[in-house]
């Protein structure tokens, strides 16, 4: 496990992976445009969506920060974010679509869904809420592309790989290259993280 030791901060971003992140950011605003629109063709039916989302995606989540200090905040938002970015990451290893389906399309879908809550709602203007996002938007959102991107140039390495080749090295050796962006994910989701409860919320005050 020597090759832990070589991971640096800042990884070779190779044309695979600029490819695939173009294609992951085209997608992600796809979906951000495809969530608003729910609200433009049926903002009933878009307004139960949000309802069923918050009850069964962030209702535990709102309680938990609701009575957490600085600090418990931090870690909650932290560890999620880090959770989902890793299982965005295994998933795509295993077959490469699974990232666009688990990690882009549902979290291009809800930006722009609760942007059209808010402005439906009358509590911010989607300029103002897409302005409220940049904080911790601007390092949480390349950090899901980038963990989409890894999974699927991951995967798609891995079923080469698996037809390809004769021997089982392929596995240290694909795996070694995509352990190579998890430091630049970390950081991005501890700045994330740190944004989000530092600044975020005194900027939806306003």
């Amino acid at each position: 496990m020597m090759f832990l030791f070589k991971i640096k901060l800042w990884p070779s971003f190779s044309q695979k992976y600029r490819i695939t992140i173009a294609c992951c950011t085209c997608l992600l605003v796809i979906c951000v445009a495809l969530g608003y629109s729910v609200w433009l063709s049926s903002p009933v039916l878009a307004e139960q969506a949000v309802t069923q989302l918050i009850k069964m995606k962030f209702s535990d989540l709102v309680e938990k920060m609701q009575v957490a200090n600085w600090f418990g905040k931090f870690g909650i938002i932290f560890s999620n974010n880090l959770l989902v970015s890793l299982l965005i990451i295994l998933t795509g290893g295993i077959l490469p679509i699974l990232p666009i389906i688990l990690g882009i399309f549902p979290n291009g879908f809800i930006i722009g869904l609760m942007a059209g809550f808010f402005e439906y709602k009358q509590i911010l203007t989607k300029g103002n809420f897409f302005l409220s996002l940049i904080p911790h938007g601007v390092f949480e959102i390349p950090a899901i592309i980038i963990s989409a991107a890894v999974g699927m140039v991951w995967g798609a390495w891995n079923w080469r790989s698996l037809f390809k080749s004769t021997n089982s090295e392929w596995i240290i050796s694909n795996l070694r290259e995509t352990l190579t962006f998890l430091p630049l994910i970390i950081t991005l989701l501890f700045i994330a993280a740190f944004m989000e409860v530092s600044v975020s919320p005194y900027l939806f005050s306003t």
